[in-house]
């Protein structure tokens, strides 16, 4: 009787150990799943803030010619210079009136323009530095008959631009030379005007730049070379040329993010040398984004327009001396006084 007794019980204690060890096994099997979905839960949130990243563009002003040329590889790129961070170049414009507009309104957060526009605006308090130069240069003096720059005496010069870059270049070579006083200038609106005016035979003597020199060549053939003005600044200062067009930055964006702006130049850079060693396919690039010289004369001129990179660390010995040479002939065409330091944008290992 006792030992049936203690089989009896013996069965009983198997079932219910039996029974109360499912319910855990169905517990752990059951965790698997829910700890999965908690996981997918985490991380879904991280994805849509990959998502949600707020894109953020950078302005960017040029003016057509020489300029528009450097900068068409980058404006038909439109490189990521960050995370979010996007380049848009504006159209090309015309004049300064555009330029002065953006300057002063900060509407754009890069400006190129001539590099003695933008000192002038820093003395008047325009938040921009400039952080690099891409046109050193594109003046050129031409003549219908053969002659040298000696033989100017007693001469009628047409030029363009009064007050501005091409006179003061102008001017500036002459006095050197002695041959100021013995010229005498008369001036028209725009290098456009030289241009077709010299193709009708109006004027004799005459200050171009590039690409309006390219496309006159075409038009006619006695545009005989009297001086390079690039060649002749460099031969009376020893340095590369004069720094006509530089890239100005916003105050702001350089100091909240110094990153971009590094990237930034180095993707200028990159423009300016694929302007340099693919002048047929930028010269695409630059129709394609807006420049409506030919193609043909884009890609031909790119010998003469001296698009040549340098930070504002590298060639600020040379800026100092052409704007000096400016204050010495008008110091309101600097601003009335030559800029200190923090014009320049300097903080960069390049």
């Amino acid at each position: 009787m006792k030992k049936f007794l203690m089989m009896v019980m013996m069965c009983l204690l198997v079932m219910v150990t039996g029974c109360s060890s499912n319910p855990k096994t169905n517990e752990i099997v059951n965790e698997e799943p829910e700890v999965l979905e908690e996981v997918e839960k985490e991380e879904h949130p991280v994805e849509e803030v990959a998502d949600d990243i707020e894109e953020v563009s950078i302005n960017i002003l040029v003016p057509s010619g020489s300029t528009a040329m450097a900068m068409a590889h980058l404006a038909s790129e439109l490189p990521e210079l960050d995370e979010g961070v996007k380049c848009i170049v504006e159209p090309y414009v015309q004049g300064s009136d555009p330029l002065l507009a953006a300057f002063t309104s900060e509407t754009a957060n890069v400006i190129v323009a001539p590099t003695n526009l933008g000192a002038t605006l820093y003395q008047k308090g325009v938040p921009y530095q400039l952080a690099a130069t891409i046109v050193w240069g594109n003046l050129y003096l031409i003549s219908s008959e053969p002659m040298t720059i000696e033989e100017l005496s007693g001469k009628t010069i047409t030029a363009f631009g009064q007050g501005s870059t091409p006179d003061i270049v102008l001017q500036t070579v002459l006095k050197e030379k002695g041959l100021l006083d013995s010229v005498e200038i008369e001036y028209l609106n725009s290098v456009t005007d030289v241009q077709s005016m010299f193709a009708a035979g109006e004027i004799e003597i005459a200050v171009i730049a590039e690409p309006s020199l390219s496309v006159l060549k075409t038009k006619v053939e006695n545009a005989n070379l009297v001086a390079d003005f690039q060649e002749e600044w460099r031969t009376l200062y020893d340095v590369t040329s004069y720094p006509q067009a530089s890239l100005f930055v916003h105050s702001d964006l350089i100091e909240n993010n110094p990153g971009v702006v590094e990237s930034l130049l180095a993707q200028v850079a990159a423009s300016v040398n694929f302007a340099n060693e693919s002048p047929n396919e930028m010269a695409i690039e630059a129709n394609a984004t807006g420049l409506e010289t030919p193609e043909a004369i884009i890609a031909a001129s790119v010998p003469n327009s001296h698009l040549i990179f340098k930070t504002a660390k590298e060639a600020q010995d040379e800026i100092n001396l052409y704007l000096e040479k400016l204050y010495e002939f008008d110091s309101k065409t600097i601003g009335g006084a030559l800029p200190d330091d923090d014009f320049y944008y300097l903080d960069n290992d390049k």
